[in-house]
C-alpha cells in the first residue's frame, strides 16, 4: 500500500471528534515580551517630551522584534510626518507613513503626572509597543504598555 493511500487510511479511521496528543498539550502562547531601550533613544524621548512640554509630544520607535528571546530592542527615533499636538493628544495620520518593517511602536508624552495608557491611546495603538513618558520626564516616568494596556518589563541599556 502506497504513502498516501495508508495516510488517507489512517485518517478516516480516526474520529473526526477525537483531538490528538499532540493538539492536547499545545497551550496557547502569551505574548510577554521585555522591552530593550537604548540609553540614546531613552535621552532622545525625554527631551522631545520636554520640548513639547505642555503639550504631548509623539515619536515612532524603531528596532527589531527578537522573537525567540522574546525581546524588542528599541535604538531608533523618527518624528512622524504631520503629527499634531495638543494638551490631551497627539496623532499623526498612518497613511502617511512610508513602508518600514523597523517600526515596533510609539512614544509620547502625558504632562499630566501619569504614564498608564488612556482609551485613547489603546483605541489607536500602533505596532508591537507604546512607549509612555510622564511629567517631570526621566528614567523613572517611563513606561511600556502592550496593545491591552498591559505593563511590559522595560530594561535602558
Amino acid at each position: 500500500m502506497s504513502f498516501f493511500k495508508r495516510l488517507l487510511n489512517h485518517n478516516n479511521n480516526k474520529n473526526q471528534n477525537q483531538i490528538s496528543q499532540k493538539q492536547e498539550q499545545k497551550k496557547p502562547l502569551k505574548a510577554n515580551r521585555t522591552i530593550v531601550l537604548t540609553r540614546e533613544s531613552a535621552d532622545g524621548i525625554i527631551t522631545f517630551a520636554k520640548s513639547w512640554h505642555p503639550n504631548e509630544g509623539i515619536l515612532i520607535l524603531r528596532g527589531q522584534h527578537l522573537h525567540k528571546k522574546g525581546l524588542v530592542r528599541i535604538d531608533g527615533l523618527v518624528v512622524p510626518p504631520f503629527a499634531s499636538h495638543g494638551p490631551y493628544y497627539s496623532g499623526f495620520p498612518n497613511y502617511d507613513l512610508p513602508f518600514d518593517l523597523s517600526y515596533v511602536g510609539t512614544a509620547h508624552s502625558h504632562p499630566g503626572g501619569t504614564n498608564r495608557p488612556s482609551l485613547q491611546d489603546l483605541n489607536n495603538f500602533f505596532g508591537l509597543v507604546s512607549i509612555i513618558v510622564s511629567f517631570p520626564y526621566d528614567d523613572n516616568c517611563i513606561g511600556a504598555f502592550d496593545r491591552n494596556g498591559k505593563s511590559l518589563a522595560l530594561i535602558i541599556s
